[in-house]
């Protein structure tokens, strides 16, 4: 399949094989069939309507509850009520359709419609679809507000860490066996993608395999969350789509919204305890009044869209795991909360009286600024927002509101172990598969300071933690009974990371304004630099193309190194405008001659052979461009400047000697580049730029990175079609692929050396025989392009690296 022929045929063959790899994944997007009923808009008012005065709320007729899915499956005094994809069989579908008078149910009132009674066949035969987190009725059960204390279990063999006393007496209560454990190398890579959201390198893996030590595993945790620049551009992912925050979209060309990201960021990487980030979020500096202001919506809104309602729906979801999006049209039926006290809530932020509306009709009722949780203080509703708005913000990190503690526990939990203590997330009024655990984390978190990192670091340090994933199967209910941590599969932000680690791809510039400096810099930046020499002077040359001189040209340098070198200081500009790649990747634009780019560029170059490309447009009048790139790496630097040496040439023409037209500081441009704009003693270097601090793009979206115009807390883990698409065809990946292959081709690795490489980089294993067998055929020599292309493609494709598990 993977013989070689030349290009040509090469590509051919890469075509194809894409194809149907391409044919496989659509086929595992598709879903098996059609969702067969809407339960919130179709089955839910029917069983509301005729079966919730004797079986929802607290009301048991015949021990029978419809309060929620389980419930209903549990059955009641006649056993068991319902058998998922066979209505014949089931009990209740029996009564409904029953013509005998002692029999039939509903007992009173009129008989359920035959079109209503067909919905509920329906919905049976599907296999009994019930939204999550959606219940008929208010249970005995109710979360309770105050933190509980919990007294810890007696450990199981051996294992005293108080989340495994806790599991362990859940699993033997449950009758389950322990989750084996994983292996280190499998730690490292798990441990590695949660904490930080980047893949272990060749030589990470290595060192760590290699480390006896019994406390290695703590020690990388917490070398880990000590890198507190990678810690931040991975968790500003979770926080920005829980605070809806973004870099571009719906609101912010209107000036009707506004960012949060630098003190948002700065406070990821400062470790701002958590009470107090969520203070400075209720009651806001300019910085971080973004969250609370919402979207101002252009044109006129739904009553329910205001900036007042947005308050109190993303508040009460982010905050508490309250969902008032119902309960701001109407009293909910999903839980207790009232439309009263919906807009009591947005009160607190309304600037003016505000009035109710009931799915969007006035009511002529005025909101009073009222707390949800009175048990534990209000808000004066006579004092200014300002006032009030801090008021809110002290209830809201009440020491006594357990609910606010055990909310962000869950979620943290959520992401580590691939699913909530309760879930989904937002539906904390629904009571936990193991309530003891998500008390016992709550009030520990307390107890800890509010440490975001530290509660990380302690779930990170127990054996459930560090246990054999599980890999469901399909989506279970509420009858979830804990088996082990359970295998997520990565972020769009995470599978981009992971890629551009690998291929050295990763954007030239972050769109967000964050600051990236290392403070503390790891072992290896904290070497002592030798300290270079005085700028040394700008000996680059003003070049074009020969001959008669052209608007659109390119421009390349192609130029060995011995050794990757520790800094690499460019400045170039462009009379008119143009865009530099250094091994693939972009590194730098500009459309102002006059302000010439300043970069360090060290991390894009490689060790053996590296090529810059330019691709350069003229305007009108003079044409011309200057480059100069001083390496430092010891005493002496290396200069690359701008000169006959340089290949142009016309839009994918025949590549020539670039044309010399002035030296620099003559001709109509003057002494523009300036190396004393580029510091001598080189500052703390910014690691390469993440998925997180990029807007987003139509790879990403298919990803499952959201818009953020609404409160984000889980994104869907399944693969969908335009997922299977954008992975096998998409542009964008494509051109990472692209750029990546050059870029490993040019460090000269063997087809068995790239092969072995790219396993221990993106799955922290060795390829198998079998593999390497495969790989061996697809990578050919490991010296062309097109071919590494293709191996990237198939390793990145392999569920095993899109999964953490």
């Amino acid at each position: 399949m993977f013989t070689r022929f030349g290009n040509r045929s090469v590509f051919y063959v890469s075509q194809n094989f894409r194809l149907i790899a391409a044919s496989l994944l659509l086929t595992l997007a598709m879903p098996a069939s059609l969702p067969a009923v809407d339960f919130v808009h179709e089955v839910m008012p029917i069983l509301k309507k005729h079966c919730g005065k004797c079986h929802t709320g607290e009301k048991k007729e015949g021990g029978l509850s419809m309060n929620t899915r389980a419930q209903l499956l549990a059955g009641g005094e006649s056993g068991k009520a319902v058998t998922p994809g066979n209505a014949g069989k089931s009990l209740f579908f029996e009564r409904i359709v029953s013509d005998d008078e002692n029999n039939w149910m509903p007992p009173e009132g009129p008989r359920i419609p035959a079109k209503k009674i067909a919905v509920l066949k329906k919905w049976i035969e599907a296999g009994l679809p019930w939204k999550q987190g959606i219940t008929l009725g208010r249970s005995a059960w109710e979360p309770p507000l105050k933190p509980r204390q919990i007294q810890l279990p007696p450990p199981q063999n051996g294992r005293a860490h108080p989340i495994d006393r806790l599991l362990d007496a859940d699993l033997i209560r449950h009758k389950q066996s322990l989750p084996a454990p994983i292996s280190d190398a499998m730690f490292l890579r798990r441990a590695s993608l949660d904490a930080i959201g980047l893949l272990p390198t060749p030589a990470d893996l290595q060192t760590f395999n290699a480390d006896s030590t019994r406390d290695k595993r703590e020690r990388l945790i917490d070398k880990l969350l000590t890198d507190d620049i990678a810690y931040a551009d991975h968790w500003l992912t979770t926080w920005n789509d829980l605070l809806r925050n973004d870099y571009t979209g719906t609101g912010f060309i209107t000036k009707g919204r506004s960012q949060i990201t630098t003190w948002l960021y700065a406070s990821l990487r400062d470790n701002k305890p958590y009470d107090q980030f969520v203070r400075e979020l209720i009651a806001p500096t300019a910085a971080s009044s973004g969250f609370i202001d919402g979207i101002k919506w252009r044109g006129e809104v739904n009553a329910s869209q205001t900036r007042e309602i947005q308050f109190a729906q993303n508040v009460s979801q982010v905050f508490l795991g309250i969902n008032m999006k119902c309960a701001s049209c109407h009293d909910s039926f999903i839980d207790r909360w009232t439309l009263s006290e919906a807009y009591n809530l947005a009160a607190i932020y309304a600037d003016g009286p505000l009035e109710l509306n009931r799915c969007d009709k006035p009511t002529g009722k005025m909101a009073t600024p009222r707390w949800i949780f009175p048990e534990i203080g209000d808000v004066d509703p006579k004092a200014p927002k300002a006032e009030r708005l801090k008021q809110l913000a002290r209830l809201m990190t009440h020491p006594e509101n357990g609910r606010f503690t055990r909310t962000l526990v869950n979620r943290i939990w959520a992401r580590l172990m691939g699913r909530g203590i309760v879930h989904p997330v937002d539906a904390m009024h629904t009571q936990p598969w193991n309530e003891d655990l998500l008390d016992y984390l709550a009030v520990r978190f307390a107890a800890d300071g509010y440490d975001l990192r530290k509660f990380i670091r302690f779930v990170m340090t127990s054996q459930a933690y560090q246990s054999r994933t599980v890999i469901l199967q399909s989506e279970p209910g509420e009858d979830y009974v804990y088996a082990g941590p359970i295998a997520k599969r990565m972020t769009a932000e995470q599978l981009l990371d992971s890629m551009w680690q690998i291929t050295g791809t990763n954007p030239g510039e972050p769109t967000a304004k964050v600051d990236r400096a290392e403070r503390n810099p790891s072992s290896e930046a904290k070497t002592p630099r030798t300290k270079p020499p005085a700028s040394a002077p700008v000996t680059a040359k003003w070049i074009w193309n020969s001959g008669p001189v052209l608007k659109q040209i390119e421009i390349r340098k192609r130029f060995r190194l011995s050794a990757k070198p520790q800094v690499a200081r460019l400045m170039a500009t462009c009379d008119n405008a143009f865009t530099m790649k250094i091994n693939g990747t972009k590194v730098a634009s500009s459309k102002d001659w006059q302000k010439p780019v300043y970069l360090d560029v060290a991390r894009y170059l490689l060790k053996g052979d590296n090529l810059i490309e330019i691709d350069a447009e003229m305007f009108g009048g003079a044409a011309g461009f200057i480059c100069q790139m001083t390496l430092i790496d010891g005493d002496k630097p290396l200069v690359f400047a701008t000169d006959k040496t340089w290949q142009s040439r016309k839009l994918k023409g025949k590549w020539q000697s670039a044309a010399e037209i002035h030296p620099h500081g003559a001709g109509p441009w003057g002494a523009l580049l300036d190396p004393k704009a580029v510091p001598s003693e080189p500052g703390l270097p910014t690691p390469p730029v993440r998925a997180s601090l990029v807007q987003n793009n139509f790879l990403m979206r298919s990803l499952g990175r959201p818009h953020r115009d609404q409160v984000v807390t889980s994104r869907p883990g399944e693969l969908t079609m335009l997922q299977a698409i954008d992975l096998s065809n998409g542009e964008i990946l494509a051109g990472y692929l692209s750029g990546g292959a050059k870029h490993l081709t040019g460090q000269r690795r063997s087809s068995e050396e790239l092969i072995e490489w790219l396993y221990d980089f993106a799955l922290s294993r060795k390829p198998t025989a079998n593999e390497r067998t495969v790989l061996a055929e697809v990578a050919g020599d490991g010296r062309n392009p097109i071919a590494v292309e293709d191996l990237l493609w198939t390793i990145f494709m392999l569920p095993e690296f899109q999964i953490v598990r």
